[in-house]
C-alpha cells in the first residue's frame, strides 16, 4: 500500500495476538505489502464502513414505514446478529 502524497497521516497504535503480527510480517516479507502498517491499512480499506451502511438501511426501513418486528427478527437471525431487541 502506497500513500497518497495528499493524504493525511495519523499515527495509531494497536495490539493484535502475536499470530497476526507474524502474518502482517509474513506478508511484508513477502512482498504483498510495503510495511506492517500498509497491511493493516489495506485491510481497512477493503473492509465495509458497517455504521455507513447501518444508517443507510434504516433510512431505508424509515422511508418505508418500518418493518415488522417478525421480518427484522428474522434478518437478525439471518446475519448471525441474534433475535434480541428488534432495533
Amino acid at each position: 500500500m502506497r500513500y497518497d502524497s495528499g493524504m493525511s497521516i495519523s499515527r495509531i497504535t494497536i495490539s493484535v495476538p502475536e499470530q497476526i503480527a507474524a502474518k502482517a510480517q509474513r506478508a511484508v516479507e513477502s512482498g504483498q505489502a510495503e510495511s506492517v502498517s500498509g497491511y493493516f491499512t489495506g485491510l481497512a480499506e477493503r473492509e465495509p464502513d458497517w455504521v455507513e451502511a447501518r444508517e443507510a438501511l434504516d433510512e431505508m426501513i424509515a422511508e418505508a414505514g418500518g418493518i415488522p418486528d417478525e421480518d427484522r427478527r428474522w434478518a437478525r437471525s439471518v446475519l448471525g446478529l441474534g433475535d434480541g431487541d428488534p432495533k
